[in-house]
């Protein structure tokens, strides 16, 4: 049996997450009402007809200027207004854009592994501090 020290592991467990901040994570097919987590940030797959507001000329997912709210719908995903949470949501959630694409798209971020999703319509959320119920930044 091969035994290595602790630092040795260390070293392995953070060159193995290092290499894991590369990966897709595809989540083709979505059903209604499932969700993907990608840090900070929530996508929700909600029905086509979910309602949106205005179209956005920005596609990032999160608000802010950091590495960390990068989370980006990529072309061909188009990003709207978020105006209303599923309905299984609690109403204190905190809502953050629409997107809408017919073809497969990706969401990117720096810091974890990029989401694969199918064509459709995906309501985004934010994580909330459940003490102070303010949006937890990554």
């Amino acid at each position: 049996m091969n035994t290595i020290s602790i630092s040795e592991a260390i070293e392995q467990v953070m060159k193995s997450a290092e290499n894991n901040i590369e990966d897709v994570r595809i989540c083709k097919n979505m059903q209604i009402g499932k969700v993907v987590r990608q840090g900070d940030i929530y996508i929700h797959r909600v029905d086509d007809d979910h309602v949106c507001g205005k179209i956005s000329t920005n596609n990032q997912l999160a608000i802010g200027n950091s590495k960390g709210s990068r989370h980006i719908a990529e072309h061909p995903a188009k990003c709207f207004e978020g105006t209303e949470a599923p309905k299984y949501c609690h109403r204190t959630t905190l809502l953050g854009p629409c997107v809408k694409s017919e073809q497969d798209f990706i969401v990117s971020h720096p810091e974890h592994a990029d989401v694969h999703l199918s064509g459709g319509t995906y309501q985004i959320t934010h994580q909330m501090d459940a003490r102070t119920l303010d949006r937890v930044r990554d």
